[in-house]
């Protein structure tokens, strides 16, 4: 993944071009910007971000002058290489099935769990992204009322901002990132399984509707592969044993429907990284948690046609199972890995347990458990 660097609320993308050294700063007619600035901006640009914070504060830097502009920009591959991915864990249920408003980091420097400022309305089964720099909050639920309410959070300066309404309200709806929009895709609007998506231009503030997916899909997986965003699973129907994937092209605006495979367990967390579908818990035929991960390949559904793949789908294939049976979990890529947070464990009490899962060993790791039990939470990684 190609690192970019963020840009301020309302302001034109920021375009970097690399300087040589000595050479001139924001020329523009008529004007030269001293070497001497340059010099001295390029190299206090890495180590104050770095002691500041990290990428963060590189975009406030970045916006104090042009000089600085340019030397975060050409700075920015280095720093963000300082500083690895932290975990945000918002709203949720508790152990007492009270929704709530909370928000907490994880960042691994620390080995810690920060609590950061509540959301402006507590929410379940909420989407959550990183867009430039931001954490965004999408749609959830308040004792079954699906909100159609987008808040975004401000790392940095510690707020929360309201955004404009989505166009639907949305439960468990899946959220992607696409050259630097946002896009949401089906949920639950309350009573039932959506096929509509829409897209959220942060620099515009506007939310446009997309052409809707194929097949309604509630708590699907959806992730970008090649420019391309792929729904999977998720299908609430009568058959209820086979997921479906299916895949946008932005260019063309329309979905293409791929062949079904088995469906995952009852109660499993999902999630596509790696050119992969991952299954992680669930329940099984006797009601009881379980610790299964299973990895479903995709790649084949990107370099194939559907009608060419349909004597040879790809199958399920069993994986190193969770230190800890659970189910209603969730999930989200992070730190290289796959990360599961919360769900109801063994005993069916909400749990605060968080393991990571690496798929290049098929090892898992044991995360710092969450300051309370959670379910139903939204989680998301990011260099925020």
């Amino acid at each position: 993944m190609v690192e970019t660097m963020p840009v301020l609320a309302g302001a034109a993308p920021l375009r970097c071009q690399r300087l040589e050294p000595g050479g001139p700063i924001g020329h523009t007619r008529g004007q030269n910007r001293s070497p001497k600035l340059w010099w001295e901006a390029h190299h206090l640009a890495l180590p104050v971000c770095t002691l500041a914070g990290g990428p963060p504060v590189a975009r406030h830097l970045a916006a104090t002058s042009r000089a600085l502009h340019h030397a975060v920009c050409e700075a920015w591959g280095d720093l963000v290489r300082r500083f690895p991915c932290r975990l945000y864990v918002v709203g949720g249920i508790d152990d007492e099935y009270r929704t709530v408003d909370t928000v907490e980091r994880f960042d691994p420097l620390t080995g810690v769990w920060e609590v950061l400022p509540p959301m402006g309305t507590p929410r379940a089964g909420a989407a959550a992204a990183a867009v430039a720099g931001r954490l965004y909050v999408l749609g959830g639920e308040v004792a079954g009322r699906a909100l159609h309410d987008a808040q975004r959070f401000d790392p940095w300066m510690g707020v929360w901002e309201s955004l404009p309404d989505m166009q639907s309200g949305r439960i468990r709806a899946a959220a992607v990132v696409l050259g630097g929009c946002l896009y949401l895709l089906g949920g639950l609007d309350g009573s039932k399984p959506l096929r509509s998506t829409e897209q959220y231009d942060p620099q515009g503030r506007i939310w446009q509707g997309l052409p809707p997916m194929q097949r309604p899909r509630y708590a699907c997986a959806a992730s970008v592969q090649d420019g391309r965003i792929c729904a999977f699973g998720g299908e609430l129907t009568d058959a209820g044993m086979l997921a479906s994937m299916e895949i946008f092209d932005p260019q063309a605006s329309e979905w293409e429907l791929m062949p079904a495979v088995r469906a995952p367990c009852c109660g499993a967390a999902m999630v596509v990284a790696d050119g992969a579908a991952f299954t992680l818990g669930g329940l099984s035929l006797s009601g009881q948690a379980l610790p299964l991960v299973e990895r479903l390949p995709l790649h084949s559904f990107f370099d194939r046609t559907s009608t060419m793949m349909s004597e040879e789908l790809p199958v399920w294939t069993q994986k190193t199972p969770m230190h800890i049976p659970r189910h209603l979990a969730s999930s989200a890529p992070f730190g290289g890995g796959i990360v599961v947070v919360g769900g109801k464990g063994s005993t069916f009490d909400a749990t605060k347990d968080v393991e990571l899962y690496i798929p290049e060993t098929g090892t898992w790791t044991a995360l710092p458990p969450l300051p309370s039990p959670r379910l139903r939470a939204a989680v998301a990684g990011g260099r925020l």
